[in-house]
């Protein structure tokens, strides 16, 4: 059986939502495959956003709903996967959408990815490497004018929109963000944090090659087959255009960020795929970026108490990195 389409870490708090359940996702895959016949229904207990697992006698689907993130958010996501459909990467395929339906949240039905996302300790240099390369063919898309967060616009082809004239633009914007509501756990980090922005700002393109950036690029975020090799994408929520090179510093901290041992060795196999090396300033200002989201979500990633006093002292650690 291919395996759950899991999602964001694994001590998140899952939500809940009363407005959606089994038999919802189990009528969303009969309509859109009217000539398969469901078979069973599980709700995937992670992540953000109302998620359900539906089998048919044919073939896995999974229904995702707009609990959480938002309908604008969810109709830009479901544009950037037709986007991809025609690339190299292994992201589900839309089968349908109902972006304002008569009753309950939007929903998109997608194809079930096969494999698993791996546990943190399976994520060997050999699936650094694969994630790397992976993470190129985010730039292999056409050209959608401008920068930023990308929005839905049915009036374009493709349907989407940029939202910024600039990069640099982008992140301001990116930054202020993250960084207006400090998590109280790390709120005391983000005046060091912006400083180090600010200080190397100038290092972020104004005008970089454009690619399709996705900020949480990160193993639960990817499936696996049996031999660990790269079998899925998935999650590409908030997805901008700009400089991929900020996706790939992005990645790098989250594949290393509970492994420092390691962390060399990782990051030396993701930008060995990925094709190019991100140093310096811009390196720096990227991986500032990294913390600042951890200060903006930590409360709600990590609002178990059993792990937040741990996770906090990680974040501590890494965002002392910056500053010496």
């Amino acid at each position: 059986m291919v395996a759950l389409f899991l999602r964001r870490r694994d001590s998140i708090r899952p939500m809940t939502d009363p407005s959606v359940g089994r038999s919802d996702a189990r009528r969303a895959v009969a309509d859109a495959v009217p000539d398969e016949r469901v078979a069973a229904v599980q709700r995937v207990d992670a992540g953000t956003n109302a998620v359900y697992r539906v089998e048919t006698d044919a073939d896995g689907y999974v229904v995702k709903y707009n609990t959480f993130s938002g309908r604008e958010l969810l109709a830009a996501e479901i544009e950037v996967y037709r986007l991809l459909a025609d690339t190299d990467l292994p992201v589900p395929q839309v089968v349908d959408a109902a972006l304002d339906p008569a009753d309950g949240p939007a929903f998109v039905v997608m194809t079930a990815l096969p494999g698993s996302s791996p546990a943190g300790a399976a994520v060997t240099p050999v699936l650094a490497r694969e994630m790397g390369a992976a993470l190129r063919a985010f730039a292999s898309v056409p050209s959608l004018g401008g920068y930023g967060r990308l929005r839905r616009d049915p009036d374009r082809t493709p349907p989407l929109v940029a939202s910024e004239d600039s990069w640099r633009d982008y992140v301001d914007w990116y930054v202020e963000v993250l960084l207006s509501k400090p998590s109280d756990a790390l709120a005391d980090l983000a005046d060091d944090v912006r400083a180090v922005i600010d200080e190397t700002r100038h290092a972020v393109p104004a005008e970089p090659d454009p690619a399709l950036v996705v900020h949480d690029y990160r193993p639960a975020n990817v499936h696996v087959d049996a031999d660990g090799r790269l079998v899925g994408v998935f999650d590409l929520e908030r997805a901008a255009v700009g400089d991929l090179a900020l996706a790939a510093v992005n990645t790098a901290y989250l594949l290393t960020r509970h492994r420092p041992e390691e962390a060399a060795q990782l990051r030396a196999a993701l930008f060995e795929g990925f094709g190019d090396e991100v140093s310096g300033e811009r390196r720096r200002c990227y991986r500032a970026l990294a913390v600042a989201r951890e200060i903006r979500g930590f409360d709600f990633w990590w609002g178990d108490a059993a792990v937040a006093n741990e996770e906090a002292a990680n974040v501590r650690r890494i965002a002392e990195g910056l500053t010496n």
